[in-house]
Order: structure tokens, then C-alpha cells, then sequence
């Protein structure tokens, strides 16, 4: 299978004067997991979002095209008082196919069905959103994007708020569309499990720090200069590391 790749070049991106990142030179390539690392603050999320075309690019090129891209956001994205059923919630990741104006079909049904049930979810499909669990509210949001069959899949921190179980589970899954040639792409925050799910790694602090093969790059120092600028966040992230690290030797 041909490998797909989206391809950021000195991409800049600023809020008025404020730079949220600058000069970010990386390559997604597909049939790879992901992960996006850095403190709070630090143009995560602002990478995504200028990745989708959801933010203007101050200078750079973001390409990716004939690529298709399924974004999951953070939960509290979603808006929980909009009367809308979990069915329904997984449905809209068929609208790109069947268009705004147009209602899902029996087909785009059973597919939506047979993706809740192997995400677990299938018994509270007719529940409305705000009447479920975190947990199964992000199982339904990835569920939605599963349907749009993508190339990429980018998830804005998706095993925030989630309990273990799912978390678990939305592993096993992420690794399953990597062996079947999609790109997956996680923003992430905890360090104790990197070394255990990313095949390949991005670390920014508004600038890219390093990228690539997780077991190549994914160390004390990088850590230590990835978080770097926050005094508290480094010791904590250099503790936690070492932590980690000497638990498994």
C-alpha cells in the first residue's frame, strides 16, 4: 500500500502579535501512531487546527493533498445541551459523503451500527449525548469519525477524562487502523505511556523540538528541552521520566 503523508513547511501561525508556533518543519507519513507532546500552551492544538484549514497560517505550507483528514476534538468541544442522539452523533461522520442536505440511508446505518458495536456502544445508541458517560461519549466521537473512512486520523487528547477501559480499547483500535495503512495522530500529554504507544513522536514548545522514531528520539533530553521553559513542568516531566524509565530496567 502506497504511504500518504501530510507535510507541514516552516509553518507559522500567530494570534495578532503573539507567536503560537514558528518555523515547524515535520512529516506525518501513514501506517504510523503518532503522538504530538508538550506542555500546555505550547501550539499543540494550534498545529492541528492549522493542519484542518480551521486556523489561518501566518506564513508556511501545510500539504496534504488527495489526503483525507477525520478529526476528533477534545469533549468539551462538543455541546452537551444540543438534543441529539448518540446514533445521530456517529451519523454526521457520514455527511461528507451524503452531503448537509441529504439524510443517511440504510447503508450508512448499518455501518455506523456495526462501527458503535465494536466500540461498545451500540445498546445506548438512541440515549441523547448529555445522558451517557465521558468515556462513552468519546468512544461515539471517535465512532463518528471512524465512519468517514479517512486517510488520517487526528485526535485532539482523546483518553482525557476517559476511564481505563476505554482508553484500553481506543488503543487496541488506533493500532488496528495503523496496520491497516492509516495515519493516527494523538495529542498527548501523558509521558508514562509514550514509549508504549507511539511508533513515531512530534515535540514542540512552539518551536519543533524533534520528531521521529519513538525509541530514537523520545529521551531525558528531548524531554528536558520540550518542557524546558516551564521550570515546574520540567522537573516534573524529568521525575516522571526517570520514574518510568527505571521501573522498566
Amino acid at each position: 500500500m502506497t504511504k500518504k503523508s501530510i507535510e507541514l513547511e516552516n509553518l507559522s501561525v500567530y494570534y495578532g502579535k503573539r507567536c503560537a508556533i514558528w518555523d515547524i518543519n515535520v512529516t506525518f507519513q501513514s501506517h504510523n501512531l503518532t503522538g504530538i507532546l508538550g506542555p500546555n500552551g505550547s501550539g499543540k492544538s494550534t498545529m492541528v487546527q492549522a493542519i484542518l484549514g480551521l486556523l489561518p497560517i501566518t506564513s508556511g505550507t501545510v500539504r496534504h493533498q488527495g489526503v483525507s483528514i477525520a478529526y476528533v476534538p477534545q469533549k468539551k468541544e462538543i455541546d452537551l445541551d444540543f438534543p441529539i442522539s448518540i446514533l445521530d452523533l456517529v451519523l454526521m461522520g457520514a455527511y461528507h459523503r451524503l452531503g448537509w442536505l441529504k439524510w443517511y440511508n440504510k447503508k450508512e446505518r448499518s455501518l455506523a451500527l456495526s462501527i458503535m458495536q465494536r466500540l461498545g456502544i451500540e445498546h445506548i445508541k438512541d440515549r441523547q449525548i448529555q445522558e451517557v458517560s465521558g468515556g462513552q461519549l468519546q468512544r461515539a466521537i471517535v465512532a463518528r469519525a471512524l465512519l468517514q473512512d479517512a486517510d488520517f486520523y487526528i485526535l485532539d487528547e482523546p483518553f482525557t477524562g476517559i476511564d481505563f477501559a476505554t482508553e484500553k480499547l481506543l488503543i487496541s483500535l488506533f493500532r488496528e487502523l495503523r496496520d491497516r495503512g492509516k495515519g493516527v495522530i494523538l495529542v498527548h500529554h501523558d509521558l508514562t505511556n509514550v514509549e508504549e504507544i507511539f511508533d513515531e513522536v512530534v515535540m514542540v514548545n512552539s518551536r519543533l523540538v524533534c520528531s521521529g522514531p519513538t525509541k530514537q528520539v523520545f529521551d531525558t533530553h528531548s524531554v528536558q528541552k520540550t518542557y524546558g521553559d516551564k521550570e515546574r513542568l520540567l522537573e516534573e516531566a524529568s521525575h516522571l521520566f526517570e520514574k518510568v524509565r527505571k521501573g522498566k530496567t
